[in-house]
């Protein structure tokens, strides 16, 4: 591990590059510190952002969350456990590729530990609630948030995700490619490590790959906080965190599912099964879209969030009927 010299987060008030304000902290969750940020106006509705697999709040850039801004949402990113600048797992790490195949050992967490995890964010905050929308991983965890926090989960938007562990697709030879340079290929060489990711994102982004801004994104990350260890420690908390198919179907809240027809990683049959088991939930595919959100497609996906927070707060409160007359 090799973090920068932000390794020691602040708190603090500071300008993003689309000079909104952030305010940044760190809150406690069991033994764990979890580092994260918000941006936008106190008065607006929060909407907590949660990164997929290795992935830093970084991922979620200044101008990504500019557009939720302009959709009056108060933006919360943060870092997950073992990536960034939130708390590391001690010990070794097994690869990749050898907790997929059931060597890495005990798993430290699991998806309920870090859905608790943003919870913790929110308690830092004093915020009683909150929409709460994941990529990837991070889509595991909102949903496990959203079932086991249901009182703390406005909405819930599940993208590029899926119900269960072990649904990315290995049987044919695109998604065998984009799996084997996006979940198991050799991060231990810090020297190589941006030119390596950028590959596996190439594999699995779909038409609209932005080698610039991903290798932007990359750079920042590999800047703060360099663990590639924290890939294998999520991924074995994700295998251990089991089926959520029949828990889902009793989940009572405005839910989005939205996932991209040429994702190579992950099927849209995993979207599809779970905008199947949450009861009116909304599914959206979006045609030309891999396995990362890109600038292309972030106004689409942000009026949908918008929409979304619009049906909850109907449901939260409700218009008063008209007294008899």
């Amino acid at each position: 591990m090799r973090c920068g010299s932000s390794a020691i987060p602040a708190t603090g008030i500071r300008q993003s590059s689309t000079m909104t304000s952030i305010r940044s902290g760190r809150a406690t969750s069991g033994t764990a510190g979890i580092t994260y940020e918000v941006l936008g106006e106190q008065a607006d509705e929060p909407l907590v952002l949660i990164s997929g697999l290795g992935s830093q709040m970084v991922y979620w850039t200044d101008e990504l969350c500019q557009v939720f801004l302009e959709r009056s949402f108060q933006v919360i990113r943060f870092d997950n456990r073992d990536v960034g600048l939130s708390s590391k797992t001690p010990g070794t790490a097994a690869s990749v590729g050898e907790v997929l195949q059931g060597h890495g050992g005990r798993a430290p967490y699991t998806l309920s530990d870090m859905a608790a995890d943003t919870v913790s964010i929110l308690d830092d905050l004093e915020m009683a609630s909150a929409h709460v929308l994941g990529v990837s991983l991070g889509g595991g965890i909102a949903q496990t948030m959203a079932l086991e926090y249901p009182q703390r989960t406005d909405s819930l938007i599940s993208i590029m995700s899926a119900p269960r562990a072990g649904m990315a697709v290995l049987k044919n030879p695109a998604s065998s490619d984009a799996v084997s340079k996006s979940l198991t290929m050799d991060m231990s060489d810090p020297r190589t490590w941006i030119d390596t990711q950028i590959e596996g994102w190439r594999a699995i982004s779909g038409p609209h790959f932005d080698e610039r801004y991903m290798r932007n994104i990359l750079q920042c990350s590999f800047d703060r906080c360099y663990h590639p260890g924290g890939w294998s420690f999520q991924m074995a908390a994700a295998l251990a965190s089991g089926d959520r198919v029949e828990r889902l179907s009793g989940l009572d809240l405005p839910t989005l599912v939205i996932h991209g027809a040429v994702d190579p990683l992950i099927p849209v049959a995993a979207a599809e099964l779970t905008a199947s088991a949450i009861p009116g939930a909304r599914l959206e595919i979006i045609e030309d879209m891999g396995h990362c959100l890109l600038r292309p497609h972030w106004k689409r996906v942000a009026d949908s969030v918008a929409k979304l927070a619009q049906e909850a707060r109907l449901i939260l409160s409700p218009t008063p009927s008209s007294p008899c007359l």
